[in-house]
């Protein structure tokens, strides 16, 4: 049976522990959240936190709410950036009982970014973690379901596995006989939400960040649940930066788990 989550860019309010706290109160057993977090052009976090500071607090608010971590993010390989920057964060993404972390390649150099993914992957065992792969319209070194496979297939380590986010995979040409042709082993979770179009485009990040409710756009969400092995986890991941349809933060959550609930009955 799949493991359900849901994904803290879905509900903000509250940030960590309102996150927690909901996927409780929702039937869920599993959040996606933050020990790393990309900033702005002012230097700002751009997503809530769960702060090395917090560890104890917030292992006790996982442990009382019978909650687990499906995913901790966010530790892409960059250019000019180590990956061994990430060591305290992934540590505690480890002592919060994460199963894996998440990384996205924006680094082009080809040599480089297998070093350093490879480099992420002996960080992450270390720390009993496995890492996600994903790709994405917006990382250079890694923007096709073809790219992540061919790079896995490269890095050959053993806690590494794919993942799919349904907008990433349709609007980069993706495709449902490509998912088919996948080993399945090597695909670890995917992560649902809905769009209005399958255009191939290299800037969507709009979209990106204001999705849809799985169901009411195009993607065939519930043909590609039909192609998942059980041990595959279901990221529920639907942002809605700019409030659309005038939903507030825990009433636009609740229609994402709904309607994720529906595709896989």
């Amino acid at each position: 049976m799949h493991r359900l989550a849901l994904h803290q860019i879905t509900m903000m309010e509250g940030g960590p522990e309102g996150l927690v706290r909901f996927a409780a109160q929702a039937g869920i057993n599993g959040v996606c959240l933050f020990t790393a977090t990309p900033v702005n052009e002012q230097g700002q976090d751009m997503f809530p936190v769960v702060a090395p500071a917090a560890s104890a607090s917030f292992k006790r608010l996982l442990r009382d709410h019978d909650m687990r971590i499906i995913n901790a993010e966010y530790f892409p390989v960059m250019a000019e950036q180590d990956v061994a920057a990430y060591t305290q964060a992934i540590t505690l993404a480890a002592e919060l009982g994460a199963k894996r972390i998440v990384t996205h390649i924006h680094e082009t150099d080809g040599n480089r970014a297998e070093d350093q993914l490879s480099k992420l992957c002996a960080m992450a065992r270390e720390n009993g973690l496995e890492v996600g792969l994903e790709f994405t319209g917006f990382s250079a070194g890694c923007s096709s379901l073809g790219n992540a496979t061919e790079l896995y297939g490269l890095v050959n380590e053993p806690n590494l596995g794919i993942a799919i986010d349904a907008l990433h995979l349709f609007r980069t040409g993706g495709t449902l006989r490509q998912v088919q042709a996948m080993d399945p082993a090597i695909l670890s979770y995917v992560q649902l939400c809905d769009g209005p179009d399958f255009r191939l485009s290299g800037d969507y990040l709009d979209e990106a960040m204001n999705r849809m409710i799985p169901g009411e756009g195009v993607f065939p969400l519930r043909e590609l649940c039909a192609l998942l092995g059980p041990h595959v986890d279901i990221d529920i991941e639907v942002p809605n930066f700019t409030g659309n349809a005038g939903s507030d933060a825990k009433s636009w959550a609740h229609r994402a788990v709904t309607a994720s609930r529906n595709l896989l009955d």
